[in-house]
């Protein structure tokens, strides 16, 4: 198995900081030839211990075991070298693309067959998620955002038939995201996670995980990059949804996006 194939696999059994330096790595793995562990390291914006338990994770016995696949699988030329800085949303985004794309397929079926949508995202996901219920809307989707537990318990009161969850979480550890998940698994409802980081809680709960990988700016990106690269996933989601002949068809519901209000938020509105 290629050196790429190696880490991309083993990523949902990594710690976030392991697997903050394998995204790293997979935007270049050639680099690992030309560049000691400390350089290493250094690009990766963390420690040459930390480098190395992301190789033992990966596999390898450590650094030096991985350069030395590395030099075996690029020989024959190099890479060109990893982008440095911040304004590099493209590389992020095309790392997503290409780790989520073997659970599109499954995911866009889920949706396919689905009569109402459940989205839940909280902080910069709940915006993330409002870009999606519009989007669904315009195909022809039934959708709402869940967004506290009074509105939860509505959404998954029976009937359920036909209801798909949607959960957004940039750590996959946001608690209430993974609590709508496992109450929505328990009753037997098709769960989809967007999430960056594939050992989490929440993406071994989902049924279908779309994964992004979004490489942490050491300035900063103020959750910009993320966002991009969910929605990036997102909209190659809903093509594969249009594709399918999805949206061909007028909605047969309201027609408006819908938010989940508790009882409360209701009385608010009312009043």
């Amino acid at each position: 198995m290629h050196v790429r194939a190696v880490l991309q696999s083993k990523l949902k059994e990594m710690s976030p900081a392991e697997a903050e330096v394998v995204r790293r790595l997979l935007r270049n793995p050639a680099q690992v030839a030309e560049l000691s562990l400390r350089e290493v390291a250094a690009r990766c914006h963390t420690s040459d211990a930390t480098v190395m338990r992301a190789c033992r994770a990966a596999g390898y016995d450590g650094f030096q075991h991985l350069k030395y696949h590395v030099l075996r699988e690029y020989t024959s030329g190099k890479a060109p070298s990893i982008p440095s800085g911040i304004g590099t949303y493209d590389t992020d985004v095309s790392a997503s693309l290409e780790a989520a794309e073997a659970s599109l397929d499954r995911a866009a079926q889920l949706l396919h067959h689905a009569r109402r949508v459940a989205l839940v995202g909280v902080g910069a996901s709940y915006g993330v998620a409002v870009i999606a219920l519009d989007i669904l809307f315009t195909l022809g989707r039934q959708a709402l955002i869940v967004r506290d537990d009074q509105a939860a318990a509505f959404v998954l009161t029976p009937p359920i038939d036909g209801l798909v969850l949607l959960a957004i979480s940039h750590s996959g550890e946001t608690q209430f995201p993974l609590q709508l998940v496992q109450e929505a698994r328990a009753g037997g409802i098709p769960t989809i996670g967007l999430s960056n980081e594939p050992a989490s809680e929440l993406a071994r709960e989902v049924e279908v995980l779309l994964p992004t990988q979004a490489v942490e700016s050491p300035r900063g990106s103020y959750a910009i990059a993320p966002r991009i690269c969910q929605l990036a996933v997102l909209d190659a989601l809903f093509v594969r949804l249009r594709q399918a002949g999805v949206g061909d068809q007028p909605n047969v519901g309201s027609g408006e996006c819908a938010t989940a209000a508790s009882p409360h938020d209701r009385d608010l509105a009312e009043g």
